[in-house]
C-alpha cells in the first residue's frame, strides 16, 4: 500500500473492552504528522465518540516510533490567508474537544513528538509515555508559534520559568523527566507497553462514565475557566497573522 493511500487515522475498539477506543494516527513515514484533513478526521471522531454511550475511554497513539511530529510543516508552507486560518481553527478545536469531551482521554505517548504533539500530550486527561520517548520543542527555532490550549496548561505543570524556557528558547523533554515534571503518568518499558495499555483499558471500562465525566469536569474548570475567550484569542490570532501573510513554518 502506498504512502498516500493508507488511512491515516486508524479507529479500533479494544478487542476485550469495546467501551475503550483507540485513534493511531498512522503517518509513520511523516512521524505521524497533521494535515488539516487529518485534523478535522479527528475533530469528526470525537464528535461521535463524546455522544457515544457505550464509549468511556479514549486513547491517543501513534504508529512506529514517533507519536506526532506536530501539524505538516509541507501542508503548511502551502497554505495562505484563510486555509491557513482554517487550519489554526481545527487545531484548536480538537484540543478544545479532548478538554472538554465527557469521555476520558489518554496520549499514550510511543516515540517522538513535537509542535501540536506536545499540545496533545499536554491536553489529554492522562499521559503515558514509553521509555525513550522525547518531547522536543522546536518551534522557537523554527519561528512557529505556539497554540494557547497548550501553553495555557504547561505552566501549571511544570512551572512558569521551565515551561518559558521551552516555548522561547527550545529544548527537549525525555519520558523520564516528563514524569518527574508532572507531565506524564507513567513511564513505560517497550516490553510492558501493550500490557499496560490493556492493564489501563480494563480498569476505565468497569467505572461510572457519569462520574468520570462528572470528575474530568470539575477537576478542569480551575485549569480552564479561561478556555472561551483563550480560544477566541487564539483563532483571532491565527486571523492576523494570516491576513498579514505570515505563515508561522519559520519560512
Amino acid at each position: 500500500m502506498s504512502a498516500g493511500s493508507e488511512e491515516t487515522i486508524v479507529v479500533t475498539p479494544h478487542p476485550q473492552h469495546p467501551s475503550v477506543v483507540t485513534l493511531r494516527l498512522n503517518r509513520p513515514y511523516k512521524k505521524n504528522a497533521l494535515r488539516l484533513d487529518d485534523v478535522r478526521a479527528l475533530v469528526g471522531h470525537f464528535a461521535r465518540l463524546q455522544v457515544d454511550p457505550e464509549v468511556k475511554l479514549v486513547i491517543l497513539t501513534g504508529t512506529a516510533d514517533a507519536f506526532c511530529a506536530g501539524a505538516d510543516i509541507n501542508e503548511l508552507n502551502a497554505l495562505s490567508g484563510d486555509a491557513m486560518a482554517s487550519f489554526i481553527e481545527m487545531q484548536v478545536d480538537f484540543l478544545s474537544r479532548i478538554v472538554m469531551s465527557p469521555k476520558i482521554v489518554v496520549a499514550a505517548v510511543n516515540g517522538v513528538t513535537s509542535g501540536l504533539g506536545n499540545h496533545i500530550v499536554t491536553c489529554c486527561d492522562l499521559a503515558l509515555m514509553r521509555a525513550g520517548s522525547v518531547l522536543h520543542f522546536t518551534g522557537a527555532s523554527k519561528a512557529i508559534p505556539s497554540l494557547l490550549m497548550g501553553t495555557l496548561v504547561m505552566p501549571m505543570t511544570i512551572g512558569l520559568k521551565r515551561a518559558k524556557s521551552l516555548y522561547l528558547r527550545g529544548g527537549k523533554l525525555t519520558a523520564e523527566q516528563a514524569f518527574a515534571d508532572g507531565l506524564c503518568n507513567a513511564v513505560v518499558a517497550p516490553a510492558d507497553w501493550d500490557k499496560e495499555l490493556d492493564k489501563l483499558a480494563a480498569e476505565f471500562a468497569v467505572r461510572a462514565s457519569s462520574t468520570m465525566a462528572h470528575n474530568k469536569f470539575q477537576l478542569n474548570q480551575g485549569v480552564y475557566q479561561m478556555l472561551g475567550p483563550l480560544k477566541l484569542s487564539a483563532l483571532a490570532g491565527g486571523s492576523y497573522l494570516s491576513a498579514r501573510g505570515d505563515i508561522p513554518t519559520g519560512k
